[in-house]
């Protein structure tokens, strides 16, 4: 069995990645340590079993658009503020441990979207998401944004931006900007305005099946942005295509725990924390 550990590049991921690393040799696994910061040109160059991920959801977002292609099992070791994507706390990861390596858990397949940006029928930039797509004014000045779904008008959106999310997405920026909460198993996506000039423009949930093109029609200077991590800089005409991706991720699930759960365990947490203050 061949594992990779990708940690995030602090002390504390660090340390757990040295521990984890030397807990598997022990079993006579073979295992590799890799940066969040540092991974290689692609995933092919390092085939393996299954993929520990250890940090918060951007670092597992950015891992498993990195070995997407490769359909490898990732398991989330939550060193962030929540995890909704993460499997096991880190004070549990001794536990499980073994069982996972018997390969005694549930993969939940996750899909993704393809974003497509093109500027006179040419090209720009092509990438996979496994939460969201955000099309975002980067000055204080709402934009105007052409929606077409699957070749036909729909809409314009004047606001700051718009998020078009995956139901895993759903609970990310997509969340905080007043869209609903669609259930992990569906293949449906959300297409969620930010701060909309017309509180009429609500969020608009459409088949994954969809094929859809936003069309910026503003001059002012906005970006795209994939996952939160890839950014391209948009100019008046360019349009967005985006659609269900073949990828797909699959995530280790070792505790039947659901993403309301966690958002009303975050909820409490902000709630004790205010009453505190």
């Amino acid at each position: 069995m061949k594992v990779e550990i990708v940690y995030k590049n602090d002390f504390r991921a660090r340390s757990l990645a040295g521990e984890l690393h030397g807990n598997l040799q022990a079993r006579g696994v073979e295992a590799e340590l890799l940066s969040s910061a540092r991974l290689p040109e692609t995933a092919d160059q390092i085939p393996a079993d299954l993929v520990f991920v250890l940090g918060g959801d951007g670092t597992l977002l950015q891992t498993a658009r990195y070995f997407a292609s490769t359909g490898t099992p990732i398991i989330g070791v939550n060193l962030g503020t929540v995890g909704f994507l993460s499997s096991v706390e880190p004070e549990d990861l001794q536990y499980y441990l073994d069982p996972v390596l018997r390969q005694e858990y549930d993969l939940d397949e996750r899909i993704m979207i393809a974003a497509t940006v093109t500027r006179d029928k040419q090209i720009l930039y092509q990438g996979v998401a496994l939460n969201d797509v955000v099309i975002r004014s980067r000055l204080p000045h709402t934009i105007l944004v052409t929606l077409r779904i699957d070749g036909r008008p729909h809409t314009t959106y004047q606001v700051d931006g718009l998020v078009c999310a995956t139901p895993t997405g759903s609970t990310a920026y997509s969340f905080s900007a007043g869209g609903p909460v669609i259930d992990a198993g569906l293949e449906a996506l959300v297409i969620t305005p930010i701060c909309p000039h017309l509180s009429s423009s609500r969020s608009l949930v459409v088949s994954a099946s969809s094929h859809l093109s936003f069309k910026l029609d503003s001059d002012y200077n906005t970006d795209i942005s994939v996952d939160g991590q890839d950014e391209i800089p948009l100019v008046k005409g360019d349009q967005v295509q985006i659609e269900q991706s073949e990828l797909v991720t699959n995530l280790v699930r070792l505790k039947q725990v659901s993403r309301l759960e966690k958002i009303k365990y975050l909820r409490s947490k902000q709630y004790v924390s205010s009453s505190a203050g």
